[in-house]
């Protein structure tokens, strides 16, 4: 028994070292194998950190700075940000310039074994690593303030995950070897984002507390200093009380190290921080908001200076105008106006009022380019269809309610005119004369003009819209109409409106628009015809009167429309010089009281073309060389018979003269009047309306 146990106990001894050799051999291997895995990271990060050089660039601080917008004569318009917080030229401080309270809170608050880590702190990573496993999440980066400054030059937005990770360490590696220690500060105190739109120290004082950073008491450079760690949380504006704890633990930490005294911490607390917003005010607001969401997004990241089209001077007029014409007529339920002026060669936005007041309530609304009723500034489209083909301002428009037979005439109330010619119809505005010439032309053709036009994407079919289209069914914007109604003044061609004309950024590189090609809906003629209508005051007088706003001491072709209700209202004027498109209502569709267009929207066009014109007197283009002159009959638009009782010259496009003679007039004052007249005849005789023949 005692052979047979000692005999087993030597065997399990036996087996307990042979296990032991082999588990240190793979003991051994695993130490080799993490040696070698180790030495091989250790290669391949002294690879990564010294086999490339930092891009020294990126530091410069005009990099990437804010986009700066001008007016066309250089006059400032608005500082923004650039969106990868990047403060640039104008608001970057030295650190001289930074109280040095701030400076040590940051390294506190951040990283206080900045100057003495080359990048990374593995002491500041081991730290991070227990109280994630401590707290059971990624709560805690461990990153210097190195890697900060890496991560906003270089993955700003990309999130924290470990490759992130990995790389801004090397990168920050990379950048203490080019870089001084106080140059990184500077970079960092003068990049990081203390929310509400302030990158950097300068920004976030004079946002705050409307000052240079230069100039913060101890109490409210501590308070912004903690802000970079978590701006939301830390928000100054929202996040006050948070703020504060946040301070209040900090000052401990300053108080440990002895960068302040007790005294100093108790002024601090003592002083009451009412932090607000301080925003430089922004000139021409819905014109830069316009603009900026024109710009590429990459243009934008670069910053640098925008030199637009507008017109400072007249800018600010014209919102001096709409507030006064608004004020003026609140008293019949308008509550907004907005008015666009544009270079009607160029296309080039001179002024964009949105509002009767940007910072208003409600005011951020930008009336031009949201899309609205016109009301009946659709119309010179449909004549100008017609005549493209083959129609005359003498062609006669019916504006009676029996024709067409396919529209409910019975909807609309305007009084019937009879017959007129197309001259007379479009400068009165006529409705059914209008609804009369679209389906003559087609609903479908001109939805395809309009959208040549710009006045698009007018989506769905012709039967969503119907004959109102010539009434304005369909909703555009007013910035859009403007421009399309440049056919009028370019020969028949249309050129969208902008407002940029090159953007320079930083580093000196310069950035153009393409210029926008433009598209011909009509021929030189056609357009000049339907100007010569619009032009003509005496065509105007018998729907509008005498002494109207768009009587001015120069010649204008202009256009109203004022939509069902009575809450939108349009006009536009055109010459060679300039368009000016004004719209004037509700902006929640409420109607006013009983304000139609020439009343509402045309004193903005006046007021746009004199101050505009600088005094000057504007014209309209010259009269083409293939229209030619005709005397018609004034009644029935045909060539003259010998019983017409009135002639009248009219202008037509060569070879569409007409070549009939008046068959309405007869001998001892008869008149023999188309089938499609007589009804209307027939009411105005019972209502003892002026006959046609006195016409």
């Amino acid at each position: 028994m005692t052979q047979a146990g000692g005999g087993a106990g030597r065997a399990a001894a036996d087996r307990a070292r042979r296990i032991a050799r082999l588990a240190w051999r793979w003991a051994r291997r695993a130490l080799v194998a993490g040696a070698l895995l180790a030495a091989l990271a250790a290669g391949a990060l002294a690879i990564a950190v010294y086999g490339w050089d930092y891009p020294v660039d990126e530091l410069s601080p005009d990099r990437g700075g804010p986009l700066v917008l001008v007016d066309r004569n250089g006059l400032e318009l608005a500082r923004v940000p650039a969106a990868d917080g990047r403060p640039g030229a104008g608001a970057w401080v030295t650190l001289d310039q930074v109280p040095a309270i701030a400076l040590a809170t940051f390294l506190v608050s951040e990283d206080e074994g900045f100057f003495r880590h080359r990048g990374i702190d593995l002491r500041g990573v081991g730290r991070a690593v227990w109280l994630n496993l401590e707290r059971g999440e990624l709560a805690y980066g461990g990153s210097t303030i190195t890697m900060q400054l890496v991560r906003m030059l270089h993955s700003a937005g990309q999130g924290r995950t470990l490759r992130n990770k990995i790389k801004e360490a090397v990168l920050a590696m990379r950048l203490e070897r080019a870089a001084s220690k106080r140059t990184i500060l500077e970079q960092y105190v003068n990049r990081a984002y203390f929310g509400n739109g302030a990158y950097g120290i300068e920004a976030a004082a004079r946002t705050y507390f409307g000052k240079p950073a230069a100039s913060l008491s101890i109490g409210e450079a501590t308070f912004l200093a903690v802000v970079p760690r978590a701006p939301t949380a830390y928000d100054p504006l929202r996040r006050l009380a948070a703020t504060l704890r946040r301070r209040e633990h900090v000052f401990g930490q300053l108080l440990e190290h002895g960068v302040v005294s007790a005294d100093e911490v108790a002024r601090a607390r003592a002083q009451q921080l009412r932090p607000s917003l301080h925003r430089a005010p922004r000139r021409a607001g819905h014109f830069v908001d316009w603009v900026l969401a024109t710009l590429p997004a990459e243009v934008r990241a670069r910053g640098g200076t925008v030199r637009t089209t507008l017109d400072l001077r007249l800018q600010e007029r014209m919102e001096e105008v709409v507030a006064a014409h608004v004020a003026g007529l609140a008293h019949r339920n308008l509550d907004q106006a907005g008015v666009v002026v544009l270079d009607t060669g160029s296309g080039e936005v001179l002024a964009m009022v949105g509002s009767a007041g940007h910072d208003t309530p409600g005011g951020q609304i930008n009336i031009t380019i949201w899309r609205r009723h016109p009301g009946s500034a659709l119309k010179p489209f449909v004549y100008a269809l017609a005549i493209e083909r083959g129609d005359s301002p003498a062609t006669i428009a019916y504006d009676i309610r029996d024709v067409p037979s396919a529209y409910r005439t019975t909807e609309l109330t305007q009084p019937e005119r009879g017959p007129v010619r197309y001259r007379e119809a479009l400068a009165g505005s006529y409705n059914l004369a209008a609804v009369h010439t679209l389906e003559k032309v087609g609903i479908a053709p001109m939805i395809a003009l309009l959208r040549r036009a710009g006045l698009g994407p007018l989506a769905g079919r012709p039967d969503d819209y119907g004959l109102r289209l010539a009434l304005g069914s369909a909703k555009v914007r007013l910035l859009d109409l403007a421009s399309a109604y440049g056919f009028l003044a370019r020969g028949g061609a249309v050129r969208p409106a902008r407002g940029v004309d090159r953007v320079t950024s930083w580093t000196g590189d310069v950035w153009r628009p393409a210029r926008a090609r433009d598209t011909r809906i009509v021929s030189a003629e056609t357009a000049w015809l339907v100007l010569d209508m619009l032009a003509d005051p005496e065509a105007r007088r018998p729907a509008f009167g005498q002494e109207l706003p768009v009587d001015l001491p120069f010649p204008i072709a202009v256009k109203t429309g004022t939509a069902r209700g009575f809450s939108d209202t349009v006009a536009i004027g055109v010459t060679r010089e300039l368009t000016v498109a004004a719209w004037a209502g509700t902006f929640d569709g409420s109607p006013t009281q009983g304000l139609v267009a020439m009343q509402a929207a045309a004193p903005l066009v006046r007021a746009g073309m004199l101050i505009g014109g600088g005094g000057a007197h504007l014209t309209l283009p010259p009269r083409p060389p293939r229209v030619e002159q005709v005397t018609v009959c004034a009644a029935s638009g045909q060539l003259p018979g010998p019983h017409c009782p009135h002639h009248k010259l009219e202008h037509v496009a060569a070879g569409h003269a007409p070549r009939a003679t008046c068959g309405w007039h007869r001998g001892g004052g008869a008149v023999e009047l188309p089938p499609e007249v007589r009804p209307w005849a027939r009411r105005q005789r019972e209502r003892g309306g002026r006959h046609l023949a006195a016409r």
